[in-house]
């Protein structure tokens, strides 16, 4: 891997209703790079936003399924199979509440997590595909706090101090993407992985006075 063509995809919900919610943190990243990329999204026959960059004299494709997470692999797996490209070949960004917000995590492959969106994927092209998962956390608990359910947290929009983590993840997509592309997987794991963008993680899901 390193000068093959590649796909990236970042998962979420399509809808207004949905944009600034946690489960979207891939499409976050995805609009983060086709900005940094000079490109646009247009929708394909696969039911998915794709757009196309260069780098490096290669021709590479960032897609956005319009599935639905729970169906991901419906709209990625068409596209796969288009360029005849082997999982290896794909790197899907996602969300991941097993992450405190501030963290990242790149792997070569894997489980899914209990993420359905990854088990959609999955289930067309087996585990050997690149993850980048973005950390959302937890719902936050306390004894003067009622636990809030894992699904509220995921489809809840983020707070400020939320967003300002994820602005500082999101500014470093670029540059994780480039190594990746050009094979440098492991060093971008060893770079990325041990990072914390937020010191400050117990405090960000904490509800304000407000929230309880």
């Amino acid at each position: 891997m390193g000068t093959e063509i590649m796909i990236i995809a970042g998962l979420g919900n399509p809808g207004n209703e949905y944009e600034f919610t946690r489960h979207n943190a891939g499409f976050w990243a995805l609009d983060v790079l086709a900005h940094k990329f000079k490109t646009e999204f247009k929708q394909d026959k696969y039911n998915s936003l794709t757009c196309t960059f260069n780098f490096r004299g290669q021709t590479h494709t960032l897609v956005k399924p319009l599935t639905f997470m729970n169906l991901s692999g419906d709209a990625i797996a068409p596209l796969m199979r288009r360029e005849d490209l082997l999982p290896q070949e794909l790197l899907v960004i996602a969300d991941d509440i097993s992450l405190p917000p501030g963290k990242v995590r790149l792997r070569q492959s894997g489980s899914d997590g209990g993420h359905n969106g990854l088990k959609s994927i999955i289930s067309h092209i087996g585990q050997n595909f690149w993850r980048l998962r973005i950390g959302v956390g937890q719902p936050y608990t306390a004894e003067t706090t009622q636990h809030r359910q894992l699904v509220s947290h995921v489809l809840g929009k983020i707070s400020s101090e939320e967003g300002d983590v994820f602005q500082k993840i999101l500014a470093e997509m670029p540059d994780l993407v480039r190594m990746w592309l050009i094979g440098m997987g492991s060093k971008a794991m060893s770079k990325y992985n041990s990072l914390n963008y937020n010191e400050k993680v117990e405090d960000v899901l904490k509800p304000r006075k407000n929230d309880e």
